[in-house]
């Protein structure tokens, strides 16, 4: 004997479990915060952007940037200086905090205790340095 599920409509669940959509309503906003509003600025490029006529009050010039840069003399110069230097941080950056990592592991006592202290407070130091400039 088979059971039927109903499907209810979108309002009536909503309405049913609004507990569920509240605790959902945060990180909806800080989404379209971070991710969506940020777009309005995308204009931009598509202006002859002047600050002091603001975003909507720039004139509209389409594609002409893009293709300006396209055409551009140091267009290939710039897209291989941008694909070795992205590839170079992707061939550094990744495999060497893994050994490092591995290395640490390997460590016993005080002495990973010192090296990870060692390594780790480059990271820290100028955030306290900052806050104590701010603060000062």
């Amino acid at each position: 004997m088979k059971t039927e599920i109903k499907k209810q409509p979108l309002g009536k669940r909503m309405r049913k479990h609004y507990q569920f959509y509240l605790l959902l309503l945060p990180a909806i906003v800080y989404i379209i915060i971070i991710n969506y509003v940020p777009m309005y600025g995308v204009q931009i490029a598509f202006k002859n952007y002047k600050m002091s006529l603001g975003i909507m009050g720039s004139k509209w010039v389409g594609f002409e940037h893009f293709t300006d840069f396209f055409s551009s003399y140091y267009f290939w110069t710039l897209l291989r200086n941008t694909l070795v230097v992205s590839l170079y941080s992707l061939a550094v950056s990744f495999p060497i905090p893994i050994i490092v990592a591995l290395i640490i592991n390997e460590l016993k006592g005080n002495y990973k205790r010192t090296v990870q202290t060692i390594l780790y407070a480059p990271h820290f130091i100028s955030t306290v340095a900052m806050a104590g400039i701010i603060l000062a």
